[in-house]
């Protein structure tokens, strides 16, 4: 009998990998084996804000200068007057007003009409979807996150196995966190204390188990409910070891999430956090509501990363938000909105780059069931997360992806994953502001297949100055931006392990 079937029939399995003990009727998921090497990822952090029940990106982002909008909105449209103006032609809802400061200070990216193709309706369907990063035809029964750590990090040396992988602040684990190979790759508990008074009191057992197949599968379970013991204890520690020094909303949502910061700023080494917020579906009255769950959203954030500023650790966390899908273009007859498809998300932090990715979604041209089609795909979001904030080389996108996606121009990526002497590195060009032309040098330290692209702000390709194998040395190349209008544009510098953006001012 393998393990996974010896501790199936004992009845605590919960996946490969796994154990599930119920204590206090709460389950306590500890994995066995964890593969983490923090020094890998320069300390990064991903912190990921699940809004459930599908947000309204229409009433979130809204497109002010569009009569379509209002004229399919006519009870729950946010007025002109109201909403708060990122540029020209879009604005946030009021009710984010906390998050404005940041968006002003280049620490809040918005990308717009994110989706996937042939969207799925179903709350739990396109849930699944967006968690397990398939295709929408595709089942998958194991998550983006737990494929990461499962498949990459056991490719670094040094492991770490005092601190859990991944945390998700909640009592019922996420399929996020899974891996069919490994198991859950994560633990879930709803704070610190009561995850510790739970296992306190607790030994491990050290008693030799005998030397048969089953003394090997207790072996097995004994050092399983040990590491969770340890995990109880780290986790009390680090979260003892600091205190929050922003005031957080009295909401479920504030209260993960000024969890998550303790848990960071004293030195836990987890690179994966999960909070999740619900309430966004929408059907029926929908204007109070969905205003009361983006204040709620926007306090949270904004105490979070306030919280991370003055613990002088906000360069290290990038946090996300994600919604199974938007809403539908048109109001419904109980002044609400129902299931949609393509919707904005938040990329939120210190070294985000800030701005709009993306324009405001076209009205006039809608999918079968009329509403918004996807201009981007939302795994683009994540292997822009997995290769630049957590330093993941690209060519092991398709172990976590399935498939190789083009990042997209959110994170200023400023350290190696693997630690030593940088690749390669961009300058920044010069002249900046520029018209019509500017130079690019950048360095090559070893040779390498590099390419350099200059990207819209909106995130579309504008075009390749390189794209070959070139041996070490200086290099400088010219961008002529005569046929390209005003604006930001981004220069990206590319190869197999890593990259470099930097951000460039064409005024005409």
């Amino acid at each position: 009998m393998d393990r996974r079937s010896f501790l199936r029939n004992l009845g605590v399995i919960a996946g490969a990998g796994t154990v599930s003990m119920a204590l206090g009727n709460i389950p306590i998921r500890a994995f066995s084996k964890s593969f983490l090497n923090f020094q890998a990822i320069n300390g990064k952090v991903i912190v990921i804000v699940q809004l459930s029940g599908g947000n309204d990106g229409l009433n979130t982002i809204i497109p002010f200068e569009d009569s379509l909008y209002y004229n399919a909105r006519p009870n729950i449209g946010i007025p002109k007057g109201d909403v708060i103006k990122l540029n020209n032609l879009t604005g946030m809802h009021p009710s984010l007003l906390s998050l404005k400061s940041l968006y002003e200070e280049g620490q809040v990216a918005v990308v717009q009409n994110v989706g996937y193709n042939n969207p799925n309706r179903s709350h739990f369907r396109s849930t699944d979807i967006w968690l397990s990063a398939s295709d929408s035809n595709v089942v998958i029964d194991d998550g983006w996150v737990g494929r990461y750590l499962a498949k990459v990090f056991p490719d670094y040396v040094d492991f770490n196995q005092e601190h859990p992988m991944a945390i998700q602040i909640g009592s019922t684990q996420s399929a996020l966190l899974e891996c069919t190979c490994q198991g859950s790759m994560g633990i879930s508990f709803e704070n610190p204390n009561q995850f510790y008074q739970l296992i306190n009191g607790s030994s491990a057992d050290n008693d030799p188990p005998p030397n048969t197949m089953a003394g090997d599968q207790l072996r097995y379970i004994k050092e399983v409910a040990a590491r969770s013991i340890r995990y109880a204890e780290i986790i009390k520690e680090k979260a003892d070891s600091t205190t929050n020094l922003a005031t957080y909303p009295n909401t479920n949502l504030g209260r993960q999430l000024a969890i998550v910061a303790e848990l960071i700023a004293g030195g836990l080494e987890t690179p994966v956090y999960l909070t999740s917020i619900g309430g966004f579906d929408t059907h029926a009255n929908q204007l109070n509501s969905h205003a009361n769950l983006l204040s709620n959203v926007a306090q949270s954030i904004a105490a979070f990363q306030q919280d991370l500023e003055l613990h002088r650790i906000a360069d290290k966390v990038v946090l996300m938000t994600f919604s199974e899908f938007g809403r539908t273009f048109k109001q419904n007859g109980s002044a609400g909105t129902d299931h949609g498809a393509a919707a904005p998300l938040f990329v939120i932090g210190k070294n985000v780059k800030g701005g709009i990715i993306g324009t405001n979604p076209d009205l006039t041209d809608l999918d079968n069931s009329g509403d918004i089609k996807h201009k981007y795909d939302f795994r683009q979001i994540y292997a822009s997360l997995l290769t630049d904030q957590l330093g993941m080389p690209s060519d092991r996108m398709p172990d976590v992806l399935m498939k190789s996606f083009e990042t997209l121009p959110l994170i200023s990526v400023k350290n190696l994953a693997h630690g030593g002497p940088r690749a390669f590195q961009l300058e920044q060009n010069y002249p900046n502001p520029f018209n019509p032309s500017t130079t690019i040098n950048y360095s090559l330290r070893v040779p390498q297949q590099v390419s350099l692209k200059i990207f819209s702000a909106a995130g579309d390709e504008v075009e390749t100055l390189v794209n070959q194998y070139q041996d070490a040395g200086v290099y400088s190349v010219q961008f002529d931006g005569s046929k390209h209008p005003s604006g930001v544009y981004f220069a990206r510098l590319d190869s197999r392990a890593t990259r470099e953006t930097i951000k460039m001012v064409l005024l005409k």
